[in-house]
């Protein structure tokens, strides 16, 4: 977005007084303006991410620069892990499925309660099987991922 080329009018002093921006640029501002519409004080917004048949949703918590991640309750993982996942994820899934929290469901998993992950990319690997930015996995309903949503950045 901060390569597309904005343009100014100006007024006999130089002063701003309208923007023509590019097409994509607009219809993305009028998405946001919609998704804010819609949004209720104190309602959390839900992010989902739909992968190899899975479907989870859930929502950032915490602080905007380094995000941890409510999965909700009822979603749905991916069975198979590919060989680079990392470790910590392996271990994570065997210690959900010990506790019961993680339950084989055709053709893979759902998950039995609420659970906070320290990062979006730990909730987004766990339900891939693969290792996943979480920042860009996980997406609104108005179709932004958390990145575009403006978390992980530094203040």
């Amino acid at each position: 977005m901060l390569s597309k080329q904005v343009s100014f009018i100006v007024d006999n002093r130089g002063n701003r007084q309208a923007a023509v921006v590019p097409i994509d640029i607009y219809d993305e501002l009028m998405a946001l303006q919609k998704a804010l519409q819609e949004s209720r004080p104190g309602e959390r917004e839900l992010y989902h991410f739909h992968v190899k048949g899975a479907v989870a949703s859930g929502y950032p918590v915490g602080q905007r620069h380094q995000p941890g991640f409510m999965l909700l309750a009822g979603s749905t993982l991916v069975a198979e892990q590919a060989d680079s996942l990392r470790e910590a994820v392996i271990e994570l899934r065997l210690s959900l499925q010990a506790k019961g929290l993680l339950v084989t469901e055709a053709p893979g998993y759902r998950l039995t309660e609420d659970y906070l992950f320290n990062s979006p990319s730990l909730a987004a690997s766990l339900v891939a099987g693969n290792n996943r930015s979480g920042l860009d996995a996980w997406r609104n309903d108005a179709g932004f991922s958390l990145k575009a949503s403006g978390f992980g950045k530094k203040e």
